[in-house]
């Protein structure tokens, strides 16, 4: 055990401009404009135009983007060299239609290859180790920033990214994603800088990294490293709607980011920033997960105009600014706020309020984790004002400004707003958001019929199915392509095969299954062999939850008919000291693993809580399990219904030591850890060589909860004493104990804590797995 894991026929008219001259965009230098334009039927998606009184972006002239655009700047594209030439071509100021089919790699040439950081920063000069060396602050100090060679080499390497990442979108244009593709931006940075009419609609924007942050010591009392890129930045932008996006810093999450100079070498900046006095902006339907500094309305408290509505939102994962208001008349209603931490994305604040700013919410709704406060929700410096009525905390009115006034009462917030919204279409009240949000905010949910959101999913595998085969027979090869392609309710359908691959299911793609076609687990394997000590590509290793071949952090999933293992071997790497190497990370709250493999050595299933005392459960039915040491651990609450465990053999003679089944480290606080019931342990190996388990103790408030009961246990179990101390920390302290237990591994005695039948009744997989929401996946 370690420290915590912390083309494309569209079936219309294709059109081609050729020997039309020569453009210089973003990263293509001089090349041919050669682009394919489409002819599309008035009445579709790309053409739809905001509706009316729907927020600031429906004032005045209204917002139509590209709407009037003709059949020869109707743009299909594909790869990032088509989507940086169709933003460039044709007559400046012509109304243009950009759509996005599929997911664009920004970080690519243009032959679509991809580009590294080390590809960007060729030719420079620029070295990370020479840049630390230079302005490590026992060298540089702390009173200036950074200036000189390595700097000058960072920002011309920075320049060489930007003109690959970086797309800019004019007047009159609208970037749509084409429904049912998997439409999205991977990387990249869309910038709306004086421009007026723009929509962005439909797209999966991720994992926008600058490679080459800055280093600046006066940033605060211990420095700051500073990144570039915004998802989507509005620079003086005008008339603006932003909508059925998802925003994430997906699949590299800021816990990956290493510390430098004691700070977090952070590479995300912010998701959607509306700034230098950018006006009439509507922002809705959007889901905003995983993400530090997210919106940022105001580029200073001296910045002017700023008018934004944003309504009908999701912010879930989200540690800061959603948003931050320095100036502007902010409308907020119909809103969802989950502060529940998510991938590490522990969260501060909802919205903060200051200088100029001027916000009105109303009928927003906050889910609230438990170790956040009604109080925390807000955030000002004493300038902001914030009114409003019809918002709800976990369902029950609250007065939002007065639970902050009363804990920060030398930073007040105030009440009084010299403005009352008009442009509101679509206010509803708060209540029933958390179930409507979840079906329509976010990419993938539009169809080509109008701009209507499509019908709601009805569960896990309400959305569409997308199918995977290593041959190339199906729509995708790997299952990581699918998963990057599906929104959330979607279903990954698998083919029989062995896929060689690592799979991260974001916290985005809430509701998704991921299915084997056959049915049956051996048909279809997903396989990798990292372990906590491999070296990753650029230095350090990945940890323990970074070896894992599957990582699974999205709420209300469902993984059936698999098999996922960890091929690592200890004997094949005697220099790899760190030897955990996880099959399955399980880090998301209500996930179901069905008749499904799990297969490793040491810590084959994480069983994760990103916020300890957070509600995070796991079911597995039916499934197969095999390892050797502490190959069931974490701090979530799971339970092992009916499942067949395996105690894997590594040649200890008997009475002598092969391993320990489990290793939970559940909080103090949260009273349901790890129950194995109605299930079957067996064993190769020889009689009196495993414990059952032993307290994994990182932190004081780690007191594993593990029972298990009615499930039958072989003789390679030590009878007499089953459970044993880790690190010091006696099995005694911890919370373990037995009921009902059969086969030749049982027994009772002082080393044998067991359950009475009084408090076995409170020790069932629906007791664990209830929570506050009455959730029972045993039905």
């Amino acid at each position: 055990m370690s420290a915590a894991p912390h083309r494309r026929p569209t079936g219309r008219r294709r059109l081609a401009l050729a020997g039309a001259g020569t453009l210089v965009a973003a990263g293509l230098g001089a090349v041919p404009l050669v682009v394919k334009a489409d002819a599309v039927a008035p009445a579709d998606l790309a053409h739809g135009v905001l509706p009316a009184r729907d927020g600031w972006a429906a004032s005045g002239s209204g917002t139509t983007g590209g709407s009037a655009a003709d059949a020869a700047q109707v743009f299909t594209v594909s790869t990032r060299a088509e989507l940086a030439r169709a933003l460039a071509a044709g007559p400046a100021g012509a109304p243009r239609i950009v759509r996005v089919k599929g997911l664009i790699d920004a970080n690519t040439d243009d032959s679509g290859k991809p580009q590294s950081c080390a590809d960007h920063a060729a030719g420079t000069g620029y070295s990370l180790d020479s840049y630390l060396k230079a302005y490590d602050p026992a060298v540089w100090g702390r009173a200036k920033v950074p200036s000189g060679a390595q700097e000058d080499a960072r920002r011309a390497a920075q320049a060489r990214q930007a003109a690959r990442m970086v797309f800019t979108v004019p007047a009159r244009t609208t970037v749509i994603g084409v429904p049912g593709t998997g439409a999205g931006i991977t990387g990249g940075s869309l910038v709306v800088k004086n421009a007026d009419n723009v929509i962005i609609r439909n797209l999966s924007l991720t994992d926008v990294r600058d490679c080459f942050p800055q280093w600046d010591p006066t940033d605060g009392s211990t420095g700051n490293w500073n990144s570039a890129y915004d998802a989507v930045s509005l620079r003086g932008a005008t008339h603006v709607w932003v909508d059925h996006n998802t925003f994430s810093d997906a699949p590299h999450p800021d816990s990956a980011n290493p510390v430098r100079f004691g700070r977090e070498y952070q590479v995300h900046d912010g998701a959607l920033d509306i700034t230098n006095s950018s006006d009439l902006v509507t922002v809705g339907y959007n889901t905003f997960s995983n993400h530090d500094k997210t919106m940022l309305i105001g580029s200073s408290d001296k910045d002017t105009k700023l008018r934004v509505t944003l309504h009908h939102n999701v912010f879930r994962g989200i540690v800061q600014r959603a948003p931050l208001a320095r100036v502007g008349q902010i409308h907020l209603y119909d809103n969802y706020y989950d502060t529940t931490e998510s991938e590490g994305y522990a969260h501060s604040y909802s919205v903060n309020s200051r200088a100029g700013a001027q916000v009105v919410a109303q009928n927003n709704y906050w889910k609230l984790s438990p170790d956040r406060k009604t109080s925390q929700l807000l955030s000002g410096d004493g300038t902001g004002a914030i009114a409003g009525s019809g918002n709800l905390v976990g369902g029950a009115p609250v007065d939002l400004v007065a639970a902050h006034n009363s804990a920060n009462p030398g930073k007040k917030i105030k009440t009084a707003v010299g403005w009352r919204p008009t442009l509101t279409a679509g206010l509803e009240p708060a209540a029933g958001l958390p179930a409507k949000l979840a079906a329509k905010a976010g990419a993938g949910v539009l169809t080509e019929t109008g701009g209507k959101a499509a019908p709601a999913p009805s569960g896990p595998a309400g959305g569409r199915t997308l199918t995977v085969a290593a041959d190339g027979s199906a729509a995708h090869r790997s299952v990581q392509a699918a998963v990057d392609a599906a929104t959330a309710g979607d279903t990954v359908l698998v083919s029989r095969g062995t896929y060689r691959e690592t799979v991260n299911v974001p916290a985005s793609k809430h509701g998704l299954t991921l299915k084997g076609a056959t049915g049956n687990a051996e048909d279809v394997v997903i396989t990798y062999d990292n372990a906590s000590g491999t070296p990753k590509p650029g230095g350090g290793t990945y940890g323990t939850a970074g070896s894992a071949t599957a990582t699974f952090s999205a709420n209300d999933i469902t993984v059936t008919g698999v098999t996922v293992e960890n091929t690592w071997e200890r004997s094949a790497h005697p220099d790899v000291r760190d030897t955990q190497a996880v099959a399955v990370n399980a880090s998301g709250d209500r996930q179901r693993y069905l008749n499904s493999r799990f297969i490793g050595h040491q810590d084959t299933v994480l069983n994760w809580a990103p916020s300890a005392t957070g509600q995070y459960r796991q079911y597995f039915r039916h499934c197969f399990i095999a390892g050797d040491v502490d190959f069931v651990f974490g701090n979530a609450t799971a339970v092992y219904d009916q499942v067949n465990i395996t105690l894997r053999d590594r040649g200890a003679a008997a009475g002598g030591h092969n391993g320990y089944l489990a290793a939970p480290n559940t909080d103090a606080a949260k009273p349901y850890g790890i129950l194995i019931t109605d299930s079957t342990i067996s064993s190769p190996a020889r009689p009196g060589t495993y414990y059952l388990g032993r307290p994994w103790h990182p932190g004081p408030s780690a007191v594993g909860q593990l029972v298990i009961r009615n499930t039958s246990l072989p003789a390679a179990v030590k009878t007499e004493g089953p459970w044993t101390d880790m690190g010091g920390f006696s099995w005694k302290s911890a919370r373990f104990a037995e009921y009902a237990n059969t086969g030749p591994g049982a027994g009772t005695g002082a080393n044998r804590p067991q359950l009475a039948p009084d408090r076995a009744t409170a020790h069932t997989a629906r007791a664990y797995l209830a929570g506050t929401d009455d959730w029972n996946p045993t039905d």
